[in-house]
């Protein structure tokens, strides 16, 4: 230490009232330097031998103070941070440094490492270059280690922000960039260098003022997290938006919804065309919840059946009748197994107690993952459609009552015969005899009979299905055919077995199915034939019958076309009579099916389930 420094440290003048000199003074401080700082303090020579080291140190290292004097600096530092520590001390003893401070780790007597904070001086003798080197250190291993944690902690973090889908950015509370992931980059169009550590009133102006960055200083100065959607104009994009505050500024996180937003939108017009067409369409619509409830009718719905929407909504369907409250639920709870329904016929009530003819189409209701929360029913008034099917059927029964009276004629003129010629006989005086008479009373009921057949195919009847046996109603129909069959030469030939099963259906539709088959095949039969009528049950739920002639086929472009209304080859038919048949079949929930081919004949075979 030179003079001058003396000088400034110590004043003479204190010096003097003392009695003491200064090399005392300075001799007693650095002595208590040594022995009583909490920062450890060494003395190196020139060579970085230690001279001398305070206590602290020792403590800081583990060795004795003994130990130390005996030790060289370069046994002490970490060898990681040896040579730029032993650069500058060197660059102290030449003179080149005045003081030199870095952070470096020392090992420890048990070989364990050290950090510490190192602050060195050269001092000077007599001559310019140092004749020793002063440290001080202080033990700032906790503190690296709690960085080395943050860095840790920062890095763990980094990764986890690089790995999520949304745009992640860190505010300080001045404004600037601290931290931006590469989902911020693209979502906001600039890199990382243009943002990180520039503030946002100079990178991003256009955000100032904006609703945005309104929100985002609400959040920070309510120290509150706010969560919204926004719309970016500049970026064309709608973002959700999540703000964390913290002391030292704000996390916000960014999800682009742009294409949500649009689903939505387009989820949004389509809900509106869809209610647009339910409340304008002429078919009632309703929707069940699952425990049968209303919870939606359209417009139709209310005006066929009379109802208001408030007497409606919450409440069981009351435009069911009573005694298909059954038939309904069957259905509904089939809607719910996920099954659709299509083309159901069925009747229901008007709220003045009008019945009316319905169609009914029932589909499952699917809300969120595919979850059946309930049905839709959409039906049609099919009441006049029915009045007129109806109309249809009583005509073509007339039309086959008429062109019955040939052969029904026929078939009463025998017993009438039979009937004069005995009345006559036993007029003449002859004998009278039980025998006569039987054979009078029977040619009587044969004319009943006939008559009564008649009558049931021209007269309407009121459409009840009930379990009716099969074999009767074939004989029946056969029986008012055979006189006229036999006047074409046309035999039939049948296999009907007496055991067959009943089946739920309206006897006089049946028999309507029959004549009209039956018919056709002898029409077409202008020179006599066969027909063969077989009926037999092909396992435990079907009835199964075939009627086949061998007249002269259908061409195949004709028999495409069979069943189409008024369209026939007769010149005096109307075409109803094969639709209707149909018709009937289909509410029966049976199937006719025609094969035919030119020259061979033609094949109608008729399903029935069992009652």
């Amino acid at each position: 230490m030179n003079d001058r420094m003396r000088s400034e440290l110590i004043p003479e003048r204190l010096l003097r009232e003392k009695s003491v000199s200064l090399e005392a003074v300075l001799q007693e401080l650095a002595l208590k330097h040594f022995t009583s700082s909490h920062a450890g303090a060494l003395l190196l020579d020139t060579e970085c031998n230690l001279v001398m080291a305070g206590d602290s140190l020792s403590n800081q290292l583990g060795y004795e103070p003994e130990e130390l004097r005996t030790m060289n600096l370069q046994a002490l530092l970490h060898p990681s941070d040896l040579l730029i520590g032993m650069h500058h001390l060197s660059q102290l003893l030449s003179g080149q440094l005045a003081r030199y401070e870095a952070e470096m780790r020392w090992i420890r007597a048990d070989g364990t490492a050290i950090w510490m904070n190192v602050t060195a001086y050269g001092l000077f003798g007599k001559k310019h270059a140092p004749s020793f080197l002063f440290m001080q250190t202080q033990d700032i291993t906790e503190r690296k280690a709690l960085e080395e944690q943050s860095r840790a902690a920062l890095f763990q973090m980094s990764s986890l922000m690089e790995m999520v889908n949304d745009a992640y950015v860190m505010f300080n509370r001045e404004g600037d960039f601290v931290y931006v992931n590469r989902c911020a980059e693209k979502l906001l169009n600039h890199n990382r260098d243009e943002l990180l550590g520039h503030n946002l009133h100079t990178v991003m102006p256009e955000w100032i003022n904006s609703g945005f960055y309104k929100h985002c200083m609400r959040s920070l100065e309510d120290a509150s997290p706010l969560f919204f959607p926004y719309y970016f104009p500049m970026m064309g994009k709608w973002v959700d938006v999540s703000c964390y505050p913290s002391k030292v500024g704000l996390s916000i996180f960014m999800r682009d919804i742009s294409l949500i937003r649009e689903q939505e939108e387009a989820l949004r017009a389509v809900k509106q065309q869809l209610n647009s067409m339910i409340e304008h369409t002429a078919d009632n619509i309703s929707i069940l919840d699952t425990e049968f409830r209303l919870v939606r009718v359209n417009r139709a719905f209310l005006k066929t059946y009379g109802y208001s929407e408030k007497e409606l909504l919450g409440a069981p369907p009351p435009h069911i009748p009573d005694q298909l409250w059954i038939e309904a639920e069957l259905l509904f709870r089939q809607g719910l197994q996920g099954k659709q329904i299509s083309d159901f016929e069925t009747r229901r009530l008007r709220k003045d107690g009008t019945i009316l003819e319905m169609s009914l189409t029932i589909s499952p209701v699917v809300g969120s993952d595919n979850e059946i929360t309930g049905i839709c029913i959409i039906g049609r008034d099919i009441t006049e459609r029915k009045k007129t099917e109806e109309l249809l059927r009583n005509s073509e029964k007339l039309s086959v009552a008429g062109q019955l009276a040939a052969g029904v004629a026929h078939e009463i003129r025998n017993p009438l015969t039979a009937l004069k010629g005995f009345t006559q006989f036993m007029k003449a005086g002859a004998q009278y005899k039980d025998h006569y008479l039987d054979i009078m009373i029977s040619e009587l009921d044969r004319i009943e009979q006939i008559i009564n057949e008649l009558l049931i195919l021209a007269k309407p009847q009121a459409v009840t299905f009930q379990k009716r046996p099969l074999s009767p109603i074939l004989h029946h129909v056969l029986s008012l055919l055979e006189s006229q069959a036999n006047m074409s030469g046309i035999e039939f030939h049948t296999r009907i077995g007496d055991d067959l099963p009943d089946v739920h259906c309206e006897e006089n539709h049946l028999k309507q199915v029959f004549i009209n088959i039956l018919k056709n095949a002898m029409e077409a039969m202008h020179a006599g034939g066969r027909i063969d009528i077989s009926a037999v049950q092909s396992g435990p739920h079907t009835v199964f019958i075939t009627l086949a002639d061998n007249g002269p086929g259908i061409p195949a472009e004709v028999l495409s076309r069979l069943g189409e209304p008024f369209f026939t080859t007769k010149p005096s038919g109307s075409g109803l009579g094969l639709m209707i048949s149909q018709k009937i079949m289909a509410e029966h929930n049976g199937r006719l099916h025609i094969e035919s081919e030119l020259g061979k004949g033609t094949l109608v075979q008729i399903t029935f389930p069992v009652s």
